[in-house]
């Protein structure tokens, strides 16, 4: 099944655990990485879902930039899950679909 990495961005710490809190209420997570005094979450999820979760939480509030990449069978994950995640330049610019 296709997946899609998803790197999010808020702008508090309690933005990003009420963001994980919904992530973890749906079974079929495949990975998640927090880093909550950072304000950053990534997530690996089949695409439908991952796309439904990042709507739900972005009408939660608090998401100042969001990163989305689609990924097949045979990809390599360290091309967009980097270890210490890069800060955005223009925060909110790549909100939307």
């Amino acid at each position: 099944m296709p997946a899609r990495v998803y790197l999010l961005h808020f702008e508090s710490p309690g933005f990003v655990s009420r963001a994980f809190e919904v992530l973890m209420a749906s079974s079929r997570i495949d990975g998640c990485l927090v880093e909550p005094e950072r304000g950053w979450l990534r997530f690996l999820a089949p695409r439908r879902l991952a796309d439904r979760l990042v709507e739900r939480i972005y009408l939660e509030g608090g998401l100042t930039w969001c990163s989305r990449h689609d990924l097949k069978a045979g990809d390599e994950c360290q091309d967009v899950w980097p270890a210490d995640g890069p800060v955005p330049s223009n925060p909110g610019a790549h909100l939307g679909p």
